[in-house]
């Protein structure tokens, strides 16, 4: 067992060195989130540059957790802004979406992240 665990413990200090000198020669990605413009930024970003997909993931999994939040809040205040409709659209859908009505809009993006995600996400999914 001692053996294995030696193995393991190898291989793990090759793998983080390796990942550690193969993330320092790449650009570092900007994943700011202060503004909904910041979020349309980062959900927006093509996935043909560097950083692209790392930004896209991190827009996505932020959305996703904000959401979340809003959802158990919003149910334990029983007052419901934002219903999702069955079948739910994809993250990808509904954050091109995001990015476009925060361009489309100046004031949009000037608004705190979760305030303009949330704004948006009422008006495309309100409660009827």
């Amino acid at each position: 067992m001692q053996r294995s665990s030696f193995a393991f413990a190898a291989g793990f200090a090759v793998l983080l060195a390796g990942g550690s000198a193969g993330l320092a020669a790449e650009p570092a990605a900007s994943m700011r989130t202060r503004t909904a413009g910041d979020l349309a930024d980062l959900c927006g970003a093509p996935i043909t540059e560097p950083t692209g997909p790392e930004r896209v993931n991190f827009c996505h999994g932020y959305a996703q957790g904000a959401l979340a939040m809003e959802l158990k809040r919003e149910a334990a205040l029983n007052k419901k802004l934002i219903c999702l409709p069955n079948p739910t659209p994809t993250r990808e859908v509904t954050m091109g979406e995001f990015v476009k009505w925060v361009r489309a809009m100046p004031k949009n993006a000037a608004l705190p992240a979760t305030d303009g995600l949330f704004t948006f996400l009422s008006e495309r999914f309100p409660c009827k």
